[in-house]
């Protein structure tokens, strides 16, 4: 197996209750001497020029740039997270055995967890392969135990975590320096993706997500603000579901919640509704 990876956090200088919540995880997994905090680029001490994004949305742009290039010189991969990440015992053996698997030849970027878009197909292929996973696993995963997506036509976001090939470092920064000459037009994880789809990045998902978000933090802002933010709950409890340390009866608490104020259906609604959980089950396979 490969050698220890090193892997960087960003986070908000004023964002000090996440960053003792991180480095309590880091204690917990024993891997505190693999990750390091990376100071988080405020978007509002940027000056905007030409870019189209709001100032949240710059300073990340600029932090997740400025953290890879901390990394330059690094070997084997870097693996770099937002604050509000969720590690599971998984990560550390499946980043090394990806390494020794030389599954940095082939992608650029490497995700442990992204949004699930809602395709049908999409959702029946996860929801069957996450099943051939023993949960919870017997053993620490590794990477011959994981489906690898190729995220060259998916419909992919969010970089909550993400590893980068030791190879590739110059090759994502290159595209960010560009991207920021000109004045960033969407966000940095869209950037991404858009780089994924036009073919100037190769990227892989591990599934299923070892790796996933603080879905508490995302019910006490969402469910708190009512129905209009019912789909930001609904779409993160649908994402979490896919955590191979998933609570599910929380996740399930949190969507109940979320979906409290919802309309009742009408029969177009129920029937589809109907049809959809029958293609997901077991029961259905395609003709």
């Amino acid at each position: 197996m490969a050698g220890p990876y090193r892997g960087y956090y960003i986070n908000l200088e004023r964002s000090a209750d996440r960053r003792r919540v991180f480095e309590q995880r880091l204690l917990a997994l024993g891997l505190e001497n693999l990750y390091a905090r990376f100071p988080a680029i405020d978007g509002a001490t940027l000056r905007a020029g030409a870019s189209t994004i709001k100032q949240g949305e710059l300073g990340c742009f600029h932090s997740h740039a400025a953290a890879l290039r901390a990394a330059a010189g690094a070997t084997g991969c870097v693996h770099i997270l937002e604050d509000d990440a969720v590690l599971s015992e998984h990560v550390r053996p499946v980043l090394e055995s990806a390494m020794a698997a030389r599954l940095f030849d082939r992608y650029d970027i490497i995700f442990t967890d992204m949004f699930v878009n809602c395709h049908l197909g999409l959702l029946k292929y996860l929801k069957t392969a996450f099943r051939k996973v023993e949960s919870p696993p017997p053993r620490p995963l590794r990477v011959e135990d994981l489906e690898i997506i190729d995220l060259a036509q998916q419909n992919f976001s969010c970089l909550t975590s993400y590893a980068v090939g030791s190879r590739s470092i110059d090759r994502v920064l290159g595209l960010y320096s560009q991207e920021m000459a000109a004045g960033p037009r969407t966000p940095v994880d869209l950037f991404i993706r858009d780089c994924v789809l036009s073919g100037r990045l190769r990227a892989a998902c591990l599934f299923p997500f070892v790796t996933t978000f603080d879905l508490n933090e995302i019910a006490s802002s969402t469910v708190a603000g009512g129905p209009a933010k019912s789909p930001v709950m609904v779409m993160a409890a649908l994402r979490y579901s896919f955590f191979v340390g998933r609570d599910l009866n929380y996740a399930q608490s949190c969507l109940d919640a979320a979906m409290r104020s919802r309309p009742s259906p009408d029969a177009h609604e129920q029937l589809i509704g109907q049809a959809v959980g029958f293609i997901l089950s077991d029961a259905f396979s395609e003709f």
